[in-house]
């Protein structure tokens, strides 16, 4: 019998405890090897483009410099890249192996996957697109007004707020990522639905597994522009670097599958009801 996935109506809570241990003992440690293993592409095509984006950035005397329009359209460049295209095929076989499954524990690259690949690189394109609406928008709304506010603290709070409001989104919409990968037939609005109640469980779980992560990766980026780019010092951070990348990837994407699957009772063949 198909299980059927649910859209509406009532949704299983969501138990802390359990989801915290499959996330743990099933995901990352049960599977770390099968996670090493799927990753040496993902992380030898992030080492690669990264270093050519240093090396164009160097080469053309903007690695330093944050306000540059060079810098800038080429760092935007090199983050599409790595965290849509290179994010997404990372996903996409994080969560088909472990929320579909294979009898030899590998992912099959077939038709199926393409389109699991493709539907995760629109959704994290839509994602991270009102990402850089909201947060760019406060930004430009920060640069016209700090100055006329009637209290200059108060300015920062022009780009908190479009962040906070962007990881609210992202929070509520999360499942359509796990959904995409695994070929789940679910939408922004099934996602809306199946975590309401839930949205600050799901927002302590992403912030307490991945947080430390984006924290740590953001740390080594700063401090990797200071590095010659062809020094061992810089190699060693870019190596670093990509690791966590694609450890925030893996840990993302396992948090809201384990959530996904709890909630909505999907499994491998389930219709939409």
């Amino acid at each position: 019998m198909v299980k059927p996935i649910r859209l509406m109506g009532q949704f299983p809570p969501l138990s802390a405890g359990r989801v915290v241990r499959q996330i743990i003992v099933d995901g990352l440690l049960g599977q770390w090897q099968r996670l090493l293993g799927i990753a040496l592409i993902p992380f030898i095509l992030a080492v690669l483009i990264d270093f050519i984006t240093a090396l164009v950035l160097d080469f053309r005397g903007s690695r330093n410099l944050v306000a540059s329009a060079d810098a800038i359209i080429i760092d935007v460049i090199n983050l599409i890249i790595l965290e849509v295209f290179i994010g997404a095929y990372y996903t996409t076989h994080v969560a088909r192996l472990l929320g579909v499954g294979s009898r030899s524990g590998k992912v099959l690259m077939n038709e199926e996957w393409r389109d699991s690949y493709r539907a995760v690189i629109l959704r994290l394109m839509v994602f991270y697109l009102v990402g850089a609406l909201l947060i760019g928008g406060g930004f430009v709304a920060y640069l016209l007004f700090r100055d006329n506010l009637p209290n200059a603290q108060l300015a920062p709070f022009m780009i908190a707020i479009p962040a906070l409001l962007h990881l609210f989104l992202y929070v509520r919409f999360s499942f359509v990522i796990a959904a995409a990968a695994v070929g789940a037939p679910y939408t922004f609005g099934d996602s809306t639905r199946a975590t309401g109640g839930v949205t600050l469980l799901l927002l302590g779980l992403n912030l307490v597994f991945a947080l430390p992560l984006v924290v740590a990766q953001l740390a080594l980026q700063a401090g990797a522009a200071s590095y010659p780019v062809f020094g061992p010092s810089y190699f060693g951070v870019l190596l670093l670097t990509q690791a966590l990348f694609l450890l925030r990837v893996a840990v993302f994407t396992i948090v809201n599958l384990v959530c996904f699957v709890n909630r909505t009772g999907w499994a491998p063949g389930a219709r939409r009801v």
